[in-house]
Parts: C-alpha cells; structure tokens; sequence
C-alpha cells in the first residue's frame, strides 16, 4: 500500500468528520463521569505564536487521554479580550480597539481551527462582550452589596508606558515586565476584595486538596500568610504617633531597638510636611528606610 500522508488533504478532511459529527461537544449533562479541562484563553491582540500551540496541545492532550478513559470532556475555548494587551495593540496600530480585537479573534480562530485542537466550539466565548461581562457585573454588584468590596487609595507599581497597575511578578529589576519602562510608585484609590474575611476557611480547606502539588499547597498558605500572635500597639510621645506592630512572640519586644518603615508609610506625609526629614522621599525611592530611635517610643499595649 501506497500511502501518502498530505497534511492539508488528510487533516481538512478529519477536521470536518469531526465537526459534522460534534465529536467533542458535552452531550450528556448528566454523565457522572465528567471531566472539565481549561486552559488559559488567550489575549487577541496579535497572531498566534509558538507559545499558543505550546499552551494548548498540552491541554489538547490531556482531553484526548480523559476521552481514550471513557470521560465526558469538555474543552472550551475563548478570547481574553476585555485586558489592557489588546487595548495597547490597538492602541500603537491606531484602530479601534473593538475593530482590531474581533478582527484578531476571527484570525487567531481560524488558525486554532486549522491546528486541529478538540475544543468545543459551541461553547466559545467572548469576554469583551455583555453576554460574558454582565455576569462578573453582577458578581461584583452583589459582592458590594454584602460588603465584600470596598475602595481605598494606596501605593501601586505604575507603568508610565502601558499607563496601568502592575503585579509585584510583573516588575523585573525596577522595570515593567512588558514596556522595560521604569516603574513608578505611584498612589491610587482602587477596588479592594475583602478576601481577609474567607483567610480562615481557605486555609483550612486546603488539607481537603489531596491530589494537588505539595509546592503549590505552600504557595497558598504563605500567600493566605495565617500567623498567630500579638498585635502590639507603640505611641512615639514625640509626634503623637500610634504604631502597631504584629508579634509572633511577645518576648521578640525586648529585642526592638528601631523603626523601619517602608516607603509609602502614612507617617512619611508628617515628614515631609514639617521637614523632619528634607529629603527622606528621595532616599526612599533608593530603597533606604527611615529609623526611629528607642527614645522616641512611649508606652506599650497588648492586644491578643
């Protein structure tokens, strides 16, 4: 037999098998034996590139083995679109960033479909558009409603190009991850969850997650960061000034000879104004804390 694979002939031809059949559409809800494997959806504000085909033929593949094990798999597939990477695309190529978003998704679909990954396409979305948005509007609506979320202003790492927050993760040696811009300190009244109110039950809860990585178990709890101890309230009898300190142990007191406090501390605002300290805001920005002298402290309070 002589057999030629044509990778065009061939996989155009099982491509449509496999959608005039639905092979990888969610048939039957009530199946038990359910299985949901979602991967990352992608930003559109480009073409795809080898890290797309990379992302998703792992997830492809681990739908293809759940299916080979007799699971109902659902695959879905998406578009990021509501971020701040599509919106500076369109920004530099001066288009609408609608125009250039839906006519990036149509591409970078077409090029996903050509790849020849089981998703589900009947179960696409769009997170730019209001059938996606109006649910996390109402997620946020009831949220606010219960109390859950809150505004305050406070310092956040600004990129001066992208004009937007960016995560400690996202600043490399001072500078922004995606502009290699210098990042600003920068303070701002922005949305707060209130997720301190759950700390208990999702660090509790994460003895019940067996079957995930023990690294990635440690990664929540330092991040939930649950300590048992002692808040310390210190008053400065000089500048009439409350400080409150966490202590795991209450003999770590004794030990406390200085202050340092951090760049955006609210007591800086009283430096500044009274030229305390004439030029504590640039040495903060070199990264250097200001200390106080033992002498400066007053009394001391327990509170458990």
């Amino acid at each position: 037999m002589n057999f030629k694979y044509v990778p065009l002939k061939i996989e155009r031809y099982i491509q449509h098998f496999w959608k005039v059949n639905s092979l990888f559409r969610l048939n039957n809800m009530e199946q038990s034996n359910k299985y949901y494997c979602l991967s990352m959806f992608p930003y559109p504000s480009g073409k795809l590139h080898i890290g797309h085909i990379r992302n998703y033929t792992i997830g492809d593949i681990i739908s293809g083995y759940k299916r080979l094990q007799g699971f109902n798999v659902l695959n879905p597939i998406g578009w990021d679109s509501f971020g701040l990477p599509a919106e500076n695309a369109a920004y530099k190529n001066n288009i609408s960033p609608d125009l250039w978003t839906y006519n990036n998704i149509r591409l970078m679909r077409k090029q996903l479909k050509k790849l020849g990954f089981s998703f589900n396409w009947e179960r696409e979305v769009t997170t730019s558009k209001v059938d996606y948005y109006k649910w996390e509007q109402l997620f946020f609506i009831k949220m606010f409603k219960s109390g859950l979320v809150y505004k305050k202003k406070s310092y956040v790492n600004w990129d001066p190009l992208d004009k937007t927050v960016l995560a400690n993760e996202q600043v490399i040696d001072g500078k922004g991850w995606r502009s290699n811009v210098i990042v600003e300190r920068k303070k701002i009244s922005q949305w707060y969850f209130r997720l301190t109110e759950y700390a208990d039950d999702l660090f509790c809860d994460l003895d019940l997650l067996l079957e995930w990585p023990s690294k990635v178990i440690d990664m929540q709890k330092k991040w939930i960061n649950k300590r048992i101890g002692y808040n310390v309230n210190i008053k400065s009898l000089k500048i009439n000034f409350l400080f409150v300190f966490f202590f795991d142990y209450v003999k770590n007191l004794f030990f406390l000879d200085k202050i340092d406090l951090s760049k955006e501390h609210v007591l800086l605002d009283y430096f500044y104004i009274y030229d305390v300290v004439e030029k504590v805001r640039f040495f903060l920005q070199l990264r250097v804390v200001v200390s106080l002298e033992t002498k400066l402290l007053g009394f001391v309070e327990f509170h458990e």
